[in-house]
């Protein structure tokens, strides 16, 4: 059993992929039952859960019990207590996760109702139990020699599942304390996520931004996740003072935010500190094993490498005939946007045909993830429903997926591939489930995003091979529908690297350098923090965007950063998913199996081992500057088009 940041495991890890938006919605009531998940596959009561929450805080204390069994005086045995250790903290490590999953899932899709907060706490104080109680378990493990620990494992199969386990517990022996210091840390947990839990019912339930006038001089309620829609909005003049009503509803809570933020780094430092890192990124990816040289080597190559991403907002610029290109500008399209909606079961058999190059029994099991009769979804967005698109999972359930698409109006082109993206995530959960152990069955953040992605990456790939054929085909009158057809999947696909590899690189980098400033005892005020937004972005950008200092607290509207250093798992994802979607998509010998035993893995491996067996070493710059090509290339061809 895994006993070291078992609180963080849980509170943090188990829906790794989240989004944070969602639109302005329809009452549950008014959504189908068909388009909505099933908790109940988890337990079909809540008296059920009840019990086993009881049962649970019973038998911690069994597992407390074990304590001196392993190592010291009191250890005649200590080969067979280890297995007996093992086997109840398996169980009871599957329970906490059913537990609490099963609260998240019921609480996401009804964020008002203090019930499930209030589970969800209940939860939250006995997994902080679990680990105060166990604090003393990974300290006296490793009391026992690793040769030692080698032996009772060749000695005894039932250990042989935790082989990779030990020997990960030793690579880190040098980062765990005491057992007084690590109950500590233990009992820290209750508090250290304070800046999290707080800035998401601040921003997710208390503020409130006004309202703004459209075309007609009907009103729109400005809200953070409306920003999504009305920033596409043709009405450059609905754009601007949407961004401003939104933009300054943060600047009026930045001090706020900035204590926040504050907070959340000061957290960040305090675990490196006392785990005995040297610094913050080095505590965050050792836990997974990532070399720091993978965050340096992304952020430095990237930044090497932005000449791209300026020449693409100089043709915005360009396209869009504005003698300033501002904020507001970023997102609008270039082309008249397909305004195409589908039904959900269209968009799925979309996602199926298109995923055609994975196999036959990929495509049959992401049709039936992605059937609504089988409750691993819930699809459409609902009254004080948590936003975005995630997936998640227990052990023992099939993986869930929660998104939030227009009901009334249908899902969008977008949409489609947003259910291509979750459903990536579900089969790679669902494949290494089925296929690993139970201590090897979760993979790492670094390796989450690149299943998702490579599906985006395949059916974004087959959209624009089509339309190139169509555009070469088209004759006289066709032929600027078939033009304007590639320039707008043209778009999509560069704004698709812009935005989940440049974006989340500079996130990545805003978040790198604040981290430092908080190592380095540096004031982390609204003033300070916004400074740093605004020099990174201007860099990102390039002189042909032009920012106004309101843009600089952008900052303080990324829940990820209270993830510590997550974003950067989107770029390196994105790198390596185009790499491996351009080996799938050319019938590379050997590509699609090497892709599917990668979702198998789990892991089995450590992460970047993981991607060298799949084909791409994201310990060189080599697939980052593979993907600036990539995005050049598309550049290029845009720019040629539009000229």
């Amino acid at each position: 059993m895994k006993t070291k940041n078992i609180f963080i495991f849980f509170i943090a890890a188990l829906f790794l992929v989240s989004m944070p938006f969602t639109l302005t919605a329809l009452e549950r009531s008014e959504i189908p039952d068909k388009y909505k998940w099933h908790p109940d596959h988890i337990y079909p009561s809540l008296e059920e859960w009840e019990k086993d929450f009881e049962y649970l805080g019973e038998q911690i204390d069994v597992l407390a019990a074990f304590k001196g069994r392993f190592a010291g005086e009191n250890a005649t045995d200590p080969a067979g207590a280890l297995i007996e250790f093992q086997e109840i903290g398996e169980i009871l490590e599957q329970k906490l996760e059913r537990l609490w999953v099963y609260v998240m899932f019921n609480y996401h899709v009804d964020m008002g109702n203090s019930d499930w907060a209030g589970m969800q706490q209940r939860i939250q104080m006995l997994a902080i139990g679990f680990s105060q109680k166990l604090a003393w378990a990974e300290p006296e493990l490793l009391e026992i020699p690793q040769e030692t620990m080698n032996r009772y494992v060749a000695e005894n199969p039932e250990l042989v599942d935790y082989q990779k386990s030990f020997d990960d517990m030793y690579l880190q022996q040098e980062h765990v304390l005491s057992e007084a210091e690590e109950s500590v840390i233990a009992a820290s947990y209750n508090i250290t996520g304070t800046s999290r839990d707080v800035f998401g019912k601040l921003t997710d339930v208390d503020m409130s931004f006004g309202e703004i006038k459209d075309e007609d001089s009907e009103t729109i309620e400005v809200t953070d996740s409306g920003w999504n829609s009305w920033r596409v909005d043709k009405n450059r003049r609905i754009r601007e003072d949407y961004f401003k009503k939104l933009w300054n509803g943060y600047e009026g809570f930045g001090n706020t935010l900035a204590a926040l933020m504050n907070g959340n780094i000061k957290k960040n430092v305090y675990f490196s500190t006392v785990r005995k890192y040297d610094n913050t990124l080095q505590a965050a990816l050792d836990g997974s094993f990532i070399p720091e040289d993978v965050y340096v080597n992304l952020i430095e190559t990237t930044r090497a490498n932005l000449a791209p991403l300026h020449k693409y907002n100089e043709i915005r610029k360009r396209l869009l005939g504005v003698d300033h290109y501002r904020h507001w500008d970023y997102y609008v399209s270039l082309v008249e946007a397909d305004e195409t909606r589908y039904t959900w079961e269209e968009g799925v058999d979309m996602i199926v045909n298109a995923l055609k190059p994975l196999g036959k029994q990929y495509r049959k099991d992401i049709k039936m993830a992605l059937n609504p009769e089988n409750g691993w979804c819930d699809a459409f967005a609902n009254e004080n429903k948590r936003g975005g698109a995630y997936s998640s999972s227990c052990y023992g359930v099939h993986p869930y997926m929660l998104y939030n698409f227009d009901y009334t109006k249908g899902l969008t082109l977008e949409d489609v591939s947003t259910i291509a993206h979750e459903v990536g995530h579900a089969m790679h959960t669902y494949y290494s489930e089925n296929t690993q152990p139970f201590p090897n069955k979760s993979y790492a953040t670094f390796n989450a995003e690149v299943a998702s992605t490579v599906n985006e990456a395949i059916m974004a790939t087959k959209l624009l091979a089509d339309a190139r054929k169509a555009y070469k085909k088209a004759k006289k009158a066709n032929k600027e529908a078939a033009k304007q057809r590639l320039i707008y999947l043209l778009e999509t696909n560069i704004n698709a690297v812009r935005t989940t590899f440049y974006r989340q690189t500079m996130f990545a980098t805003w978040e790198w350098e604040a981290n430092k400033m908080g190592e380095a005892g540096q004031p982390l005020t609204k003033d300070s923090m916004s400074k740093l937004y605004y020099d990174t972005l201007t860099e990102f950008h390039g002189p042909a965007a032009e920012y106004e200092e309101l843009s600089s607290i952008s900052w303080a509207r990324i829940p990820h950063f209270y993830r510590g250093y997550y974003v950067y798992t989107y770029a390196t994802s994105y790198a390596a998913a185009v790499a491996l979607a351009t080996d799938i998509n050319g019938k590379k010998k050997g590509a699609v199996k090497k892709y599917i035993a990668y979702l198998q893995s789990g892991s089995s491996k450590h992460p970047v081992e993981l991607l060298q067996d799949a084909g791409v070493d994201m310990a060189t710059p080599a697939p980052v500057e593979a993907l600036v090509a990539y995005f050049s290339n598309m550049v290029e061809e845009l720019d040629e088009l539009t000229r």
